[in-house]
């Protein structure tokens, strides 16, 4: 790339002010912003000299939100997923810009974001090619991808997964597996552009029945026939999280979900 890089920032929101909130996220670039709240409605408008369009819908579902994110993009280079609590560092989009131009083979780079620790499920300590053995811990919110790329690729999100959705979370795993199914060349990057907003999780309940279903139907969504052993193998790994719930009891749970997936 020798003209200047476009990126666009992908925004998910739920109830919202969206001016109030856009301040809060220090963004730098143009933006798509879908905002789940009780009425329908879309406008543009200008934001401190950034091109904004706010989409709102009485739909819930974060892969649903993120999908009209994509499906309304503008032309532009690059697409960056964003979500309403992620405040970003002054310069970022110069980063991003610097790492696209460095790495001109890459489709999509993930970049690093701060997050307190008990919810940090990734840092990215060095420049290296994302597989199929190592993309299952990003967040949306470190994705960015090349709009080109991504539209040769197909690849939305899913439905099922995610906020708001029948399975709490795994949208953002499900999304990479597909993009590298898709001959996509993703990249981690240890470039930090900002911090997430500490909060409660909107999700996240517990270890218990709920989550564990969950797990099982994300496994046959990743795994497909290996998706038993690999439960095995995370319960193992994982033994913290059915201390009071029992493996047998979260081992059922998860052939429950990937029975309740595969007759979906």
């Amino acid at each position: 790339m020798t003209d200047p890089i476009k990126t666009v920032s992908l925004v998910s929101a739920v109830d919202r002010n969206v001016e109030e909130m856009l301040g809060g996220m220090h963004l730098e670039t143009d933006a798509v912003v879908v905002n789940q709240c009780d009425h329908a409605g879309d406008r543009e408008f200008l934001f401190q000299d950034k091109k904004i369009r706010q989409i709102d819908r009485p739909e819930r579902g974060v892969g649903l939100n993120r999908n009209t994110c994509i499906d309304n993009a503008p032309e532009c280079d690059i697409l960056l997923f964003t979500d309403e609590d992620i405040v970003y560092d002054e310069g970022y989009a110069g980063l991003i810009e610097d790492e696209y131009r460095a790495h001109q083979d890459a489709d999509a780079l993930l970049f690093n974001v701060r997050v307190c620790e008990n919810r940090r499920t990734y840092w990215n300590e060095d420049f290296k090619r994302v597989r199929f053995y190592n993309y299952g811990r990003y967040p949306a919110y470190s994705i960015s991808i090349k709009k080109s790329a991504l539209d040769k690729s197909g690849v939305r999100f899913p439905l099922e997964f995610g906020g708001g959705a029948k399975y709490a979370n795994g949208e953002d795993s499900i999304f990479l597996h597909e993009l590298l199914r898709a001959g996509v060349k993703i990249f981690r990057t240890p470039v930090c552009l900002g911090e997430e907003t500490e909060r409660e999780s909107s999700w996240f309940d517990g270890y218990n029945e709920r989550f564990f279903i969950g797990r099982g139907a994300l496994y046959v969504k990743l795994y497909g026939v290996f998706a038993v052993p690999r439960a095995l193998l995370f319960l193992i790994r994982h033994r913290y999280m059915y201390e009071e719930t029992g493996f047998t009891k979260a081992f059922k749970y998860m052939k429950q979900g990937m029975k309740e997936i595969k007759n979906s």
